[in-house]
């Protein structure tokens, strides 16, 4: 079978050799070569990934069969608007509509009965005032089909709004306008699962940290099959019904909740894998279940039946962690440890986004985060010794300016 990826980047590469390895020509779109990425396909086009008559016309030239992609929110419509010009299979646009539009899925939890926020679609700024006026002093203001916390602000007064607002409507893709909505307070968490033709069953779930000079972006995810703090049976059955409820026939899911009160709120939904390699490394680690094989087969075969089952009896323990600083920034002097990160076998991927000599800073937004580990371990002993060692040995010597 004929397979197109899209995007081309590094998170795309565990889902690239996937389908290498089970035998299909595997083509990409890209708008550029990323070093590392396109080399792995077997063909390359060079445009850009919402280019959709140059990508239809490149497919039925080439007798593509599906497209496909993971780990991508903004590439979750195309993908559904590609397959459905070639016939393939795939999620609905309308589906896709549903788990990129945070609107959408706020009115979804009001109509279903989950645990609905108060919320607001704002075209303007004096909306977004008065909705603001009726339910502050705390809200959040997002765009309705961004990603990584790009044009995400906690607001506080309605000169936050005046501030923010044009930033955050740059954001909204397909439709110009802000979701603004009540401030849950209270721990957040994330949980990747897969929806299967017997229902959707949870994979992972993690407990997130968050930076200290911007809560709205992720510096941890810590994830455990269950957590003496917080109720993990209730939030897997919290989040099964949710997404058997949306109707989506198959998918890979990455869902984020918080809890305040008891009860566990939708905060966003998607229909991919986490990020940053929750799914293809994480999810996998904690569950025992190859949800790569069983995408990529389900997607070239509505017929196709599997049986899945998440083993959640086991002390695995793993963590995405993203690197912090110790003050705003500065320049890199050197960099100690990375030896550590390299040999480790627990350590299963890293990757420093800086080099000596560089200017680094506190991120702004998830997308720019200057590095990341992710450790998998059979049990806590493991994970919290692998934990030190990185402690002990990974050091950033920094000159403030």
């Amino acid at each position: 079978m004929k397979i197109l990826v899209l995007p081309g980047t590094i998170w795309q590469v565990p889902l690239m050799k996937k389908i290498k390895s089970m035998g299909h020509e595997l083509y990409l779109a890209n708008p550029v070569k990323n070093e590392g990425v396109y080399e792995i396909a077997d063909h390359f086009l060079e445009t850009d990934i919402f280019a959709y008559n140059t990508i239809i016309s490149y497919c039925k030239s080439e007798g593509i069969d599906i497209v496909m992609s993971e780990e991508c929110d903004v590439a979750t419509d195309a993908v559904a608007r590609y397959n459905k010009a070639l016939g393939a299979n795939c999620i609905s646009e309308e589906m896709a509509d549903l788990f990129t539009n945070k609107f959408r899925m706020r009115e979804f939890c009001k109509e279903h009965g989950f645990n609905p926020i108060p919320h607001c679609l704002c075209r303007t700024q004096s909306e977004a005032v008065e909705f603001y006026r009726q339910n502050g002093p705390k809200l959040i203001m997002k765009p309705l089909d961004s990603n990584a916390s790009h044009g995400v602000f906690t607001i506080h007064s309605e000169k936050d709004i005046a501030e923010k607002f044009d930033e955050t409507l740059g954001f909204s893709r397909n439709s110009k306008a802000v979701l603004l909505e009540k401030y849950i307070e209270g721990t957040e968490f994330t949980v990747d699962g897969i929806m299967t033709e017997n229902g959707h069953v949870t994979l992972a779930i993690s407990e997130k940290g968050h930076y200290e000079h911007n809560d709205n972006i992720a510096n941890s995810l810590f994830f455990t099959q269950q957590n003496p703090r917080f109720g993990y049976d209730l939030l897997r059955k919290t989040n099964d019904e949710l997404l058997n409820a949306t109707g989506i026939p198959f998918a890979l899911t990455h869902v984020e909740y918080k809890l305040q009160d008891g009860k566990y709120y939708l905060i966003e939904m998607a229909a991919r894998g986490g990020g940053n390699l929750i799914s293809a490394i994480i999810a996998p680690f904690m569950s025992g279940v190859d949800n790569y094989d069983y995408l990529i087969k389900k997607t070239l075969d509505s017929n196709y039946r599997c049986k899945i089952t998440a083993d959640i009896e086991n002390d695995r323990t793993a963590i995405l962690k993203f690197l912090d600083l110790p003050c705003e920034g500065g320049v890199v002097k050197a960099i100690h440890g990375e030896d550590y990160l390299q040999n480790d076998p627990r350590i299963k991927s890293y990757k420093l986004n800086f080099s000596v000599g560089d200017y680094i800073h506190q991120p702004e937004s998830d997308s720019v985060r200057i590095g990341y580990y992710i450790i998998c371990a059979d049990t806590r002993e493991e994970f919290d010794e692998v934990t030190k060692n990185i402690s002990e040995k990974l050091k950033i010597d920094l000159e403030v300016e």
